[in-house]
């Protein structure tokens, strides 16, 4: 009885059974992955990059992104967030090793079954539960070192090092911290914070000199990197094209992974004075050619993007073979996007549309949204939703 081949089999069976053609692709372009992930290459200390697939690889598809790049070389481990996330890439025979980066249960650690996952220290209180352990456990602590978020103080390092020293099982394979300020044009604090850090790290390097991992640069920080004692960066906003810190984007040709499509299903006239949408927000000042989209604030695309209460569209999305720039009019409902697509030439029901686009300059990329909503990048692209499919393409 082979599992793998009826799993197949039946997802075959399903398919020709129930034939379906979504109205929304995610395209995932494997070779602006692999360019972005060979760009943060070069800064990183002897080339060695964890990419960070938390919160579904940033919206990107947790799966998709781990295979395509399960194979290349210099990635030392995946980061991940929770030990949820480490259960589904097992589940789907991802085997490269996995950084489990956010808090997890210490009965959570010690009952893990799971094979080369790494567990974050986030506490000096999760490591005491752990200290009279008997089971092997890889994992990394995590250091406060200005942040005051996550990480055992400073002055709890010496009890850390006493615990680990003490029980052989309780397996430290490298130390992290964070930096939150990495991209701000004052770089006082990020020089100070990794002041504090080549300082810890070097004292962690005395009691442990096998030490595997020490890992404090993140996208904004990569570019510091080979002034710490680093020998790994992580590598999270920055893997998908979307770091918008002029720090790196001077440095770095970055490349934006993610477009999202879909098509025009349904066309109207709206004549001069007639209104759209909820609330009746936008009013029509001439007539006008005006299609809706299958895509709302349940695809994730953010209800802010509406056009405003004086009929000031905030985005454009590009339609037709041209690409023509075509301004939402009226509220982003739950399902449905109305545009006006009085400019598109021979525009009918079935024409295509890109929603997102894989290009930061144009007005419908992350980027854009973001900006138009008073956000960040992250928000924007990790709202796509997990049910729509991602397609990886080159």
């Amino acid at each position: 009885y082979n599992k793998p081949y009826m799993r197949r089999l039946l997802s075959w069976l399903s398919r020709k059974r129930f034939p379906y053609e979504p109205l929304i692709h995610i395209g995932i372009s494997r070779s602006r992955l692999l360019h972005n992930l060979h760009q943060f290459q070069t800064l990183a200390p002897n080339g060695v990059v964890a990419p960070v697939l938390k919160s579904n690889a940033y919206g990107h598809g947790l799966l998709e992104i781990a295979r395509a790049l399960e194979s290349e070389p210099n990635i030392p481990f995946f980061v991940v967030d929770s030990y949820f996330e480490a259960v589904a890439l097992r589940a789907k025979n991802v085997k490269k090793p996995l950084l489990v980066i956010g808090y997890t249960r210490p009965e959570t650690i010690a009952e893990s079954r799971l094979k080369h996952v790494a567990f974050t220290i986030t506490t000096i209180e999760t490591l005491r539960a752990l200290k009279d352990t008997k089971k092997a456990i890889p994992f990394h602590i995590k250091i406060d070192t200005g942040f005051h978020r996550q990480g055992i103080d400073p002055h709890e390092i010496p009890e850390a090092v006493e615990i680990v020293q003490t029980n052989p099982r309780i397996r430290l394979e490298g130390i992290c911290t964070h930096l939150p300020d990495a991209d701000n044009s004052d770089q006082k604090f990020t020089e100070q914070q990794l002041q504090r850090w080549s300082t810890i790290a070097a004292e962690f390097e005395k009691h442990f000199p096998g030490i595997n991992y020490i890992h404090g640069c993140n996208t904004e920080g990569s570019r510091l990197s080979s002034t710490t004692h680093d020998t790994v960066v992580r590598v999270g906003i920055g893997l998908y094209g979307l770091c918008e810190t002029p720090q790196i984007t001077a440095k770095l040709d970055l490349q934006p992974v993610l477009n999202m499509g879909t098509i025009i299903t349904s066309l109207r006239t709206v004549r001069a004075g007639d209104t759209i949408g909820y609330s009746r927000t936008f009013v029509a000042k001439k007539d006008m050619k005006v299609a809706t989209i299958p895509v709302g604030y349940f695809e994730g695309l953010d209800r802010r993007l509406s056009s405003g209460p004086e009929n000031t569209p905030c985005v454009y999305f590009q339609v037709g073979a041209r690409n023509i720039a075509c301004p939402v009019v009226g509220r982003i409902s739950m399902n449905i996007t109305s545009i006006d697509v009085s400019a598109v030439p021979d525009v009918a029901v079935g024409t295509p549309v890109i929603v997102i686009s894989n290009t930061s300059s144009d007005p419908n990329s992350i980027h854009s949204f973001a900006k138009a909503c008073g956000t960040i990048d992250y928000e924007s692209v990790v709202r796509i939703p997990t049910h729509l499919k991602r397609e990886v393409v080159e």
